[in-house]
């Protein structure tokens, strides 16, 4: 049995996230000591390493922690982890940091042959329009999860709405605007669950009955849409689906776990969005437990699993 420090994020600026994160870090809690094992909980902050080595030995750190004020400071958490030399859950900071910025994640996807869409970061917001991008286009923060700053209007069709978008996303939140060729059609997410030999779990297809069809933050925190597990898909376009997560993946040297985002054209083009490397973790809520427990495992053995697979595998 070991000894853990359960990292969280203490303060949210999103409500819904703040309540997921209060859900999450009790029900993590639970599922170790459900195995026996000794459990410390603690906020992440500036003087976490400090708080971390006054308890005394610590075999081990869970981190389920989203950045000490915001998503962006995500990775930041992981370089702080990674200098105590603790086997910690969750991936290293290097796919951290190319996680929490969308178009790196996009441009290492595409070098091993997972497809995207075209895309163009902004950084000023007078930047010309890559004429290989094609409307409608989707306009969002490049560091955000939870589909912040995405709205009703994030899809814009000419350059007046794309300019008139482009600005407030970097004026709102501080960061470039990721603009992407928009695809309507299926959306699906796929999680990842391993490090030396990762597996797919089974996927879900994410149902909207909205007007837009696509995840804003309106709908994510009203929880508006629906899901299937496994989706409706033919043996081959799941294996294909399930190939490319995998090269995702290792691509970006995750560990433990993540979750993929993926949509789809009316053709069965699939497009890979984004990755999520510390997805949520909230029991009987968030996506990744959901896949995970259509594989087989209960709450308390996914926890374990991320346990012993960060315990095996030293990532750095």
């Amino acid at each position: 049995m070991y000894h853990l420090a359960l990292v969280y994020t203490e303060t949210n600026e999103n409500l819904h996230g703040a309540q997921q994160m209060n859900e999450t870090v009790r029900a993590i809690e639970s599922a170790l000591k459900f195995k026996g094992h000794r459990v410390t909980l603690i906020p992440a902050s500036i003087h976490m390493l400090s708080e971390i080595e006054r308890i005394g030995t610590i075999d081990v750190i869970f981190n389920a922690c989203t950045g000490i004020n915001n998503k962006r400071e995500q990775a930041n958490v992981v370089a702080m982890l990674e200098v105590l030399d603790i086997p910690f859950v969750g991936s290293p900071l290097s796919a951290q940091i190319m996680g929490i910025h969308k178009s790196l994640a996009k441009r290492i996807f595409k070098s091993v042959g997972v497809p995207v869409t075209n895309f163009q970061v902004f950084r000023t917001g007078e930047e010309v329009l890559d004429e290989s991008l094609k409307f409608p286009l989707i306009v969002k923060p490049e560091h955000e999860g939870s589909s912040l700053g995405i709205t009703g209007d994030s899809v814009v069709f000419n350059n007046e709405e794309l300019y008139k978008r482009i600005n407030k996303v970097i004026k709102e939140f501080n960061q470039p605007a990721l603009v992407e060729e928009f695809v309507a059609g299926r959306e699906f997410t796929i999680g990842v669950l391993g490090t030396s030999n990762p597996r797919v779990l089974p996927m879900i297809e994410i149902l909207y009955t909205n007007e837009e069809g696509f995840y804003t933050v309106e709908i994510k925190a009203e929880d508006q849409a629906g899901q299937v597990c496994p989706p409706d898909l033919s043996e081959k376009k799941t294996a294909e689906l399930k190939d490319y997560a995998l090269r995702a993946y290792k691509a970006l040297g995750c560990s433990e776990f993540a979750r993929l985002d993926v949509r789809m054209d009316k053709h069965e083009n699939p497009y890979f969005i984004e990755i999520n490397t510390l997805p949520g973790m909230q029991p009987g809520y968030s996506d990744f437990p959901k896949m995970a427990n259509a594989a087989g495992y209960d709450y308390n053995e996914l926890i374990e699993e991320l346990l012993k697979e960060a315990v095996n595998n030293k990532k750095y």
